[in-house]
């Protein structure tokens, strides 16, 4: 199985996805991508839908992290032959990725371009039957997201799912589609 995650942060979701997948025996190569220095700049479709007091419009959030330390994270775990941490911002390093089809993508990178950028990369990449998970369409902290879900599913046959977990608060539905 080859699957990718946008937006590793600390690596913490990546390192549950290999788990998940040494528990079902399911082989499987994941490449995660991450600026490990934080979010990138806003841009206007952000600005539109941003909350006025969003932390992220006077400073850089979730370079708290390290290429290194989600590395040591992966090898610790015991995946270092199965995961591969790509740096950079996805503009940048998605065209640089070996030409293959996927059959699980995490996209969870908080802001419009982002998404706009992994979507345009890995939809037309997945296999029939692949899933595409979003993070953050239900964020109330990362509106963004949802809007750049829609407009790139506006045209798009897939219907988005909702998962619904854990007790009401932020953050607690997750959407996906299956790529027909």
């Amino acid at each position: 199985m080859q699957a990718a995650e946008c937006g590793v942060y600390r690596g913490h979701s990546l390192v549950a996805c290999l788990r998940i997948a040494r528990d079902l025996r399911v082989p499987v190569n994941f490449i995660g991508l991450d600026s490990f220095a934080g979010l990138p700049s806003l841009v206007e479709e952000d600005l539109k839908v941003a909350p006025e007091n969003a932390p992220y419009r006077n400073k850089v959030l979730f370079d708290d992290t390290s290429f290194e330390a989600v590395n040591e994270l992966v090898t610790s775990a015991g995946f270092a032959d199965h995961a591969k941490l790509i740096r950079g911002f996805f503009v940048d390093t998605l065209p640089t990725l070996p030409e293959t089809r996927y059959d699980f993508v995490n996209i969870d990178c908080d802001l419009y371009a982002p998404h706009i950028e992994c979507l345009e990369y890995f939809y037309p990449k997945m296999h029939a039957g692949g899933i595409i998970f979003f993070d953050d369409y239900h964020s109330r902290d990362f509106p963004m997201a949802k809007s750049a879900i829609d407009k790139f599913l506006e045209d798009k046959p897939e219907t988005l799912l909702h998962l619904r977990f854990g007790p009401e608060g932020t953050n607690h539905t997750k959407c996906y589609i299956e790529k027909l």
